[in-house]
């Protein structure tokens, strides 16, 4: 395979549109490749592969086909069971284009290349991308709980099998949401807003606060309504719905600390339900408790009160935790 990807590599320093159409099926082999058993050696090679289209891309001004294309490439192999989606959880999140160099790469070009005329149209289209994916998350994950009997259309009797593929299901898109949250949270932080019109700024920034206090915010909710629902039904697995909403919760965070969001929504009471949420449950995997702590900070920034004994409480408690719950970490 390492030869393979090197060959790539030449054809692209040749004519890059030998491969161009081939780039969408290879960023989604790329997802995996450091899972398999010579990962660590292809990763040169993938890396270089991955800088050779972002740099086609940027002198032919089509970052906005190449990000979108990224972001499809975050879907997980159908081959891979729930149990292996979970297992290369942190493999997948740190695949090569999900790796700090190529994500600072792909940050720099965004706020180099684009476009006054795309900005607005490639804000628009990750969100709407985004959403997508969340949609077809929750569509999951609520089919699954009505098949446990537990949701608004109760059924009788399920096999075993429909449950375990509707966990699957759920798993691989929820790892999908949280690749391209990732991606997403990147090039909206990086869009050259400076380039255009305050009326195109505003225009932006409305459209990324929608999103915030419209499927983000759900997302964020759908997490602490699973951990506090967990504590009654604990056949219910919500590690999906977690990852999840911790992914949701670092977007929005990255969002409105950067300015490219209308600052118009006050998240006290969000913080309040999710904060409740983590002091009831002892099962909130740690990904999810650090990113509800890191909003408690953004909060008592702006109020500083009783939250300091809370951070300093459940940072301590968080690291004894994360201790032996590693292969649920993201990396920050």
């Amino acid at each position: 395979m390492k030869i393979a990807i090197q060959c790539l590599c030449v054809l692209s320093r040749i004519d890059h549109d030998l491969v161009e159409a081939s780039t969408g099926h290879i960023l989604a082999k790329f997802l995996t490749v450091l899972q398999s058993p010579h990962g660590e050696s292809l990763a040169t090679p993938t890396r270089e592969f991955l800088s050779l289209a972002l740099s086609f891309h940027t002198k032919t001004r089509t970052l906005p086909a190449h990000i979108s294309r990224l972001i499809h490439s975050c879907a997980p192999p159908p081959q891979l069971s729930s149990a292996s989606i979970r297992t290369f959880y942190d493999g997948l999140v740190a695949s090569p284009a999900l790796a700090l160099d190529h994500l600072n790469k792909l940050s720099m070009a965004v706020r180099t290349f684009i476009t006054p005329g795309q900005t607005f149209e490639i804000a628009r289209r990750v969100l709407d991308m985004l959403q997508e994916i969340w949609k077809r998350f929750r569509d999951v994950e609520m089919a699954a709980t009505a098949d446990r009997g537990q949701g608004p259309r109760k059924k009788r009797r399920t096999s075993q099998c429909s449950v375990n593929a509707g966990k699957e299901d759920a798993d691989a898109d929820a790892v999908t949401f949280v690749l391209a949250t990732r991606i997403v949270g990147m090039v909206l932080t990086s869009l050259p807003l400076h380039t255009i019109t305050e009326a195109e700024q505003a225009r932006v920034k409305s459209t990324v606060a929608d999103s915030l206090t419209g499927f983000v915010r759900e997302a964020i909710l759908a997490g602490t309504d699973a951990v506090t629902s967990g504590r009654s039904d604990r056949g219910r697995d919500v590690w999906a719905l977690q990852v999840v909403a911790a992914s949701a919760l670092r977007l929005r965070h990255m969002l409105r600390s950067s300015g490219h969001a209308l600052d118009d929504y006050d998240v006290q009471n969000d913080f309040d339900k999710l904060a409740a949420a983590m002091l009831q449950v002892d099962d909130c995997l740690p990904e999810y408790s650090i990113e509800i702590v890191s909003l408690n900070a953004l909060v008592s920034h702006l109020a500083y009160s009783w939250d300091e004994s809370f951070v300093i409480y459940r940072t301590t408690d968080l690291i004894v935790t994360s201790s032996s719950n590693k292969s649920y970490l993201t990396p920050l």
